[in-house]
């Protein structure tokens, strides 16, 4: 499988460790690099959920259901983590670039890198 930036993907998120973090199987929206992600064993992601918060950006980003990804959900930029490639399963879309743009300053903001 090809990991692309901006893919959204099903991924494996158990066991989960703390209750504060993500856990299940969910979509989560690929945010490492295209070119990386053919090289490493890892790739990084955003985790989403359809417990949908309205007016919270940065930190949730609305993206609305498309191709086989079957409900509207939020990006979580909080729930930003890297993962192993065996922990993705099958492909359910694509973020555009607009998406991608409100996603990249949320992680700007969170990690305030200006």
């Amino acid at each position: 499988m090809s990991y692309k930036r901006g893919d959204i993907v099903l991924v494996n998120f158990n066991p989960q460790k703390r209750a504060q973090e993500v856990a299940k199987i969910r979509p989560a929206i690929i945010i490492s690099d295209s070119e990386l992600n053919e090289i490493l064993d890892l790739v990084t992601v955003v985790a989403m959920t359809t417990n949908l918060i309205d007016d919270a950006e940065p930190l949730r980003i609305r993206i609305t259901k498309r191709e086989k990804l079957q409900e509207d959900s939020d990006a979580m930029i909080e729930q930003l983590r890297s993962v192993a490639k065996s922990r993705i399963g099958e492909r359910l879309g694509k973020v555009s670039q607009e998406e991608m743009e409100k996603i990249e300053e949320g992680i700007r903001k969170m990690l305030n890198l200006g």
